[in-house]
């Protein structure tokens, strides 16, 4: 019963990519990224719909806002034009542990502005981590 299941299923992600004219190594090819396609949109969907894969999975950027935030503020910072996120970190920063971590809180405090592969776009205000100091009242 196993086997026939598991025949099932990879048929469920073969049959939509089978074509008279392709060639058997073709379909395998896009019958996986079908596979992995469908695994990252389940994974996408859950994260913005299931309340607590969405808290699971918000844990970690809790952890590493925490990190890099401990002391540093959040400022304005206008893109000019051939800057890269990368300069304006080090611009804000001398105590950088890992850039990574500095390019994820970036992308996460400017949805809208930085895209995926950390590019920007001039012209723009970003807010990014800096270590100026606050005053303790």
């Amino acid at each position: 019963m196993k086997y026939i299941l598991a025949f099932l299923i990879i048929l469920s992600f073969l049959g939509p990519v089978v074509d008279k004219n392709k060639p058997t190594s073709s379909i395998i090819r896009d019958g996986i990224y079908n596979y992995i396609t469908c695994l990252d949109s389940s994974a996408d969907y859950l994260a913005n719909k299931v309340p607590m894969v969405t808290k699971l999975s918000n844990l970690s950027y809790e952890k590493t806002y925490n990190k890099v935030m401990e002391n540093r503020i959040l400022e304005k910072h206008l893109v000019a034009s051939g800057e890269t996120l990368d300069d304006i970190i080090k611009n804000y920063n001398t105590n950088i542990g890992d850039l990574e971590d500095f390019r994820k809180i970036i992308y996460k405090e400017n949805p809208d502005l930085v895209s995926a592969d950390y590019q920007i776009r001039s012209g723009e205000y970003v807010l990014i981590p800096s270590e100026k100091l606050i005053s303790k009242k």
